[in-house]
């Protein structure tokens, strides 16, 4: 089934270069989407649009036609590259997330804890502690990421591992996330990057 592009006043992700922005759509025209954002971004491209719909999150690669300044913010004409897929986890935007996790190895048991140092929907890095026994690369591993007071488990697979006397720094990438997961992780990277681009800003 094809994806349509987001409806008029749907909220939406737009990200310029290395900025994410949120806003809204301000009106959708054959081939165009209008988007209002609260300041103008840096730069211009790459740009890529995401939106949440029920079926989950969606993308499209887009180019600048118009701009103009509204009271508001600024209003972009954005005119859709290629068509609209869903969201591709393999270019999850990534930002840097503090959040306490713990890493178990699925065939070992072996368990380390530690911190993520940033996160996407795709996976995620972070610096663990030492212990008895070294993640291994290619291990099959449970992860417990500390989340709104609550532990959310995901499923994935150590990427890279390099160690030195005081810890390790692994990367994962996660196995079969779940949508709502993904979402969740989603909005708290959009979050991370937006606070960013605020702090920047004072």
């Amino acid at each position: 089934m094809a994806v349509e592009l987001p409806v008029t006043g749907a909220l939406v992700d737009v990200v310029a270069g290395a900025e994410v922005l949120t806003g809204h759509v301000a009106l959708v025209r054959p081939g165009a989407v209008v988007v209002e954002l609260p300041v103008e971004p840096v730069r211009t491209e790459p740009l890529r649009i995401y939106w949440a719909a029920p079926e989950g999150v969606h993308t499209v690669l887009a180019r600048l036609g118009l701009r103009w300044p509204v009271r508001t913010g600024v209003r972009w004409q954005l005119l859709p590259a290629a068509s609209p897929e869903r969201g591709n986890r393999r270019d999850a935007v990534r930002a840097p997330v503090r959040l306490e996790l713990q890493v178990t190895d699925f065939a070992t048991g072996a368990v380390f804890r530690g911190r993520t140092t940033d996160l996407s929907e795709a996976g995620l890095r972070a610096r663990v502690e030492t212990g008895p026994h070294a993640p291994g690369e290619g291990a099959a591993v449970d992860i417990g990421l500390l989340l709104r007071g609550a532990v959310f488990p995901a499923a994935g697979t150590l990427r890279t591992v390099v160690g030195d006397a005081t810890g390790w720094d692994i990367t994962v990438a996660f196995v079969d996330l779940p949508e709502s997961m993904a979402d969740l992780l989603r909005a708290q990277v959009f979050a991370a990057l937006r606070e960013q681009r605020r702090l920047s800003l004072l």
